[in-house]
């Protein structure tokens, strides 16, 4: 890793410490979380910048809540907690499935849920898990917080709606209640594998009627994306096979997918329509 020593490394104790380094624009650093995915790009021969903020351990941003209608999760938990935490795995099981996937045990020991948002990958594991919430980031300066819907904070590839002077503190989750979700991945291996394609669903069904439908695809566009035509298309319409069968061939005519060194166009865009089936398929 070249000039990593070169660093200047900035080690806040509280949030507010860290608010305040990333005010000025003479001590703002990159902002390092657990450092899975910077310390790899750096690795790799992406520049290393002049100056790091670390965000570890911040205790202001290392909680899990659980409210009346929603959960909040600071963006210092660990892949490893979430996947550990009861209560989350009632209210936003697709979220810890996701989380599970993530890396090797070691990497969701060290990984975050702040950073591996951050980071922007199209192949973030966590991402369409937290998109069919509906829930928000919130995000925080010296000016004070401001909130921002998942829906819009990936604005493009490796891009987020978070300014300069903003550390991303927290997401705002909301409950499942009587929706099912599910979360799956399909890479080269069961695990410790970059996802070819997944997808995470929340989905509502009363008396065999479709209430309510939130389809969430990853690795398949510069961002992750929700399967909006597909959710309108289910919502209000009685869950049959031939429901299925309509609903995985529109997933397959909508989506866009990229082509990369890790899986083709066309395979993403089968694969999508199969696990908009298997969500269906499992409520």
């Amino acid at each position: 890793m070249k000039n990593i020593e070169k660093i200047a490394f900035q080690f806040p104790t509280t949030l507010a410490a860290a608010l305040r380094l990333q005010a000025n624009e003479k001590t703002r650093g990159k902002l390092l979380a657990g450092g899975t995915d910077l310390m790899v790009q750096w690795a790799s021969g992406v520049p290393t910048p002049e100056r790091v903020t670390s965000l570890w351990n911040l205790p202001e941003i290392s909680a899990i809540r659980v409210l009346a209608d929603h959960v909040e999760i600071g963006a210092g938990v660990t892949h490893a907690f979430l996947v550990d935490c009861q209560p989350l795995r009632t209210h936003v099981p697709a979220l810890v499935a996701a989380a599970g996937t993530v890396g090797a045990k070691q990497i969701q020991a060290r990984g975050t849920l702040g950073g591996n948002v951050a980071n922007a990958s199209p192949a973030g594991d966590t991402a369409p898990a937290l998109l069919v919430t509906d829930g928000t980031v919130v995000l925080a300066s010296q000016a004070g917080e401001r909130e921002v819907s998942l829906s819009q904070f990936w604005t493009g590839y490796r891009q987020i709606a978070a300014r300069p002077d903003e550390i991303i503190v927290a997401f705002r989750l909301p409950k499942r209640g009587k929706a099912r979700e599910r979360f799956r991945k399909i890479g080269t291996r069961r695990a410790q594998a970059i996802s070819k394609v997944m997808a995470a669903s929340r989905i509502r069904v009363e008396k065999g009627v479709i209430v309510s439908a939130a389809i969430a695809l990853g690795s398949v566009a510069p961002t992750p994306v929700r399967l909006t035509q597909v959710e309108q298309f289910l919502a209000g319409k009685k869950l049959t096979p031939a429901l299925i069968a309509e609903a995985e061939k529109l997933a397959q005519t909508t989506v866009q997918p990229i082509a990369d060194i890790r899986s083709t166009a066309e395979y993403r865009r089968w694969a999508s329509g199969r696990l908009v089936r298997d969500a269906l398929e499992h409520l």
